[in-house]
């Protein structure tokens, strides 16, 4: 039997379709729509209605790095109907930010592991830093000031976590946050900060016209989108210095573990495609998938590692 005919049959007894609009899954989003995590839940949304598991719609409810999307579906009946998909550091950064997340996270259950990305690191041209080594350098001449989506977000972490492996003074290498991505790199794009750690996609084509100097990727290789840039280790960085963050497909603790078994299943069959691929490559990410174990995994690695960072950092939010 193909797959996507298994995918169908199988369904069919664990999760019937829809009898109607109001019975749609709903796959509560985040982050705002227009980039990665809200094209993969699109991609999912897709694959589920190819694969009988009937109408599912992409709810955008971004807000506190992710805290008010998981209130939703914390709090939702662990019916099959309602979904949430985020990046990691919903779980495992703002516990350690939020004195109070507003809902209790043991409240979500692990499905599935739908991508993993990196993030570039990013100065001005006109900041007269060539290379890692010369980032090291202007810090210990002058004070630089970076920027990143928001406290607590990807690139203030991965900053944070290159600042204390370089040994480089917090007073040198100052944060600047903004509220999102693409402020970030408008802050920078601008010459008020001189570095950031930011997503890929949104500095690919700044990269290419000469507004932005790229000096590493934060991951394990080098990308499709900037193939030149090294890694932090072969830019002369840290050995074995590795920063991705991961999309998470999670539910209301209690979904019937067949059913979100074969929520699972759609990742890769969804990644396997030749088209999907093409998009996650323009948005930077990976197609690394899992089940729920491989998100327990990640999270609880996580978890540990931003646990440590944040407290060294004294991060903060405000």
């Amino acid at each position: 039997m193909h797959r996507r005919s298994f995918l169908a049959a199988g369904a069919a007894g664990v999760l019937a379709a829809p009898a109607s609009a109001q019975e749609a899954t709903r796959i509560v989003a985040a982050f705002p729509p227009g980039a990665a995590l809200d094209g993969i839940a699109r991609i999912l949304a897709e694959e589920a209605a190819q694969a009988g598991l009937g109408t599912a719609v992409v709810e955008s409810r971004p807000g506190a790095n992710g805290n008010i999307a998981g209130g939703v579906v914390a709090r939702a009946r662990p019916d099959g109907r309602t979904l949430l998909m985020t990046i990691d550091t919903t779980l495992t950064v703002n516990p350690h930010l939020y004195p109070d997340l507003g809902y209790d996270p043991a409240a979500l259950a692990p499905v599935a592991l739908a991508g993993t990305y990196p993030v570039a690191l990013l100065v001005h041209p006109d900041s007269g830093v060539g290379s890692l080594g010369e980032l090291v350098a202007a810090s210990r001449a002058r004070p630089l000031f970076y920027t990143s989506g928001g406290n607590g977000s990807p690139g203030h972490l991965a900053m944070e976590a290159l600042r204390a492996a370089l040994g480089i003074p917090q007073d040198r290498l100052e944060h600047v946050p903004q509220r999102g991505n693409a402020e970030a790199i408008q802050d920078l794009v601008s010459g008020r900060v001189q570095a950031g750690f930011l997503a890929v996609s949104g500095g690919a084509g700044l990269v290419r016209d000469g507004r932005l100097r790229p000096l590493a990727i934060s991951g394990t290789r080098r990308i499709a989108l900037l193939p030149d840039v090294p890694t932090i280790p072969d830019a002369g960085g840290p050995a074995g210095f590795d920063i991705r963050f991961a999309y998470l497909l999670m539910a209301p603790r209690g979904l019937d573990p067949a059913v979100a078994a074969r929520w699972a299943s759609l990742v890769p069959a969804a990644f396997a495609r030749d088209a999907v691929r093409r998009r996650l490559a323009d948005w930077a990410v990976e197609p690394e998938v899992g089940g729920a174990a491989e998100v327990t995994a990640w999270i609880a690695a996580a978890h540990a590692r931003w646990g440590r960072v944040v407290r060294e950092s004294g991060m903060r939010l405000g």
